[in-house]
């Protein structure tokens, strides 16, 4: 019997999992293997092995790029996804993930002037419609968001969406693929980080009751939109292996 695939997933946070994209992976076939770079210390990914992976999703975290000095699996990651760069394995940044493949790409990553939390939409791009990853998104999309930090587009990379100026999407090469904005994290994960989180929103000038209720009226369609990237983003592990 032939094994599956397997697609490494990177967890800097217990609450930060893959949530609603995993059951995509699964039902396409893959296999998923979880790093958790602070608990799973010992069994971190070996740089000489990555070949047993089909592709790699890397997941948001409460830590920053600009603080990789004080975080020493951050520059194992980094090595992991310039590895996917070189060899064109497909590759998901989402949130600081797309922060650090930024990075790795060799563009800036700083602390924005305005960071975003909780939900905006975003604007698609023309190259957007025909991407075979970010391409299964809606004009307009909605996006919730965590975050502080953004970052300058790595020169050969492709913008995807944008919002207000922002970046929010984007490719880089021909296989990796990232997005400022948490796709994965549905309902039941929205409404616990507005509750653990919510004097953070709060000092920021955002209404958490509003919050709440734009979670629950957009619980559907979010969950179907993280179903509909994580199934484009298995096909193209799946498409590669071929």
């Amino acid at each position: 019997m032939t094994s599956k695939a397997t697609v490494l997933v990177i967890l800097h946070d217990i609450d930060g999992n893959l949530n609603e994209m995993a059951m995509p992976l699964a039902d396409a076939g893959l296999m998923i293997d979880t790093w958790d770079v602070v608990h799973d210390h010992d069994n971190r990914p070996k740089l000489d092995e990555l070949d047993k992976y089909a592709g790699v999703i890397s997941l948001g975290a409460q830590a920053g790029v600009l603080e990789e000095a004080e975080n020493e699996w951050m520059s194992h990651e980094r090595k992991i996804m310039q590895w996917c760069l070189e060899t064109e394995t497909p590759l998901l940044g989402l949130c600081f993930g797309s922060q650090l493949l930024a990075s790795a790409a060799g563009a800036r990553v700083y602390v924005a002037d305005k960071g975003e939390f909780g939900w905006t939409k975003l604007n698609l791009t023309e190259d957007a419609k025909s991407d075979p990853v970010i391409g299964v998104l809606k004009p307009n999309a909605n996006a919730f968001h965590y975050h502080y930090d953004t970052f300058e587009l790595p020169e050969n990379a492709v913008l995807l969406a944008e919002t207000d100026g922002m970046n929010e999407a984007y490719r880089v090469g021909r296989n990796a693929w990232a997005t400022q904005f948490h796709p994965e994290v549905g309902l039941s994960a929205q409404l616990s980080w507005l509750s653990s989180y919510r004097r953070s929103f709060e000092k920021r000038g955002i209404n958490v009751d509003e919050q709440i209720k734009q979670s629950h009226e957009n619980a559907k369609s979010y969950r179907q939109q993280a179903w509909d990237l994580s199934a484009a983003f298995a096909e193209q592990v799946l498409k590669n292996q071929r």
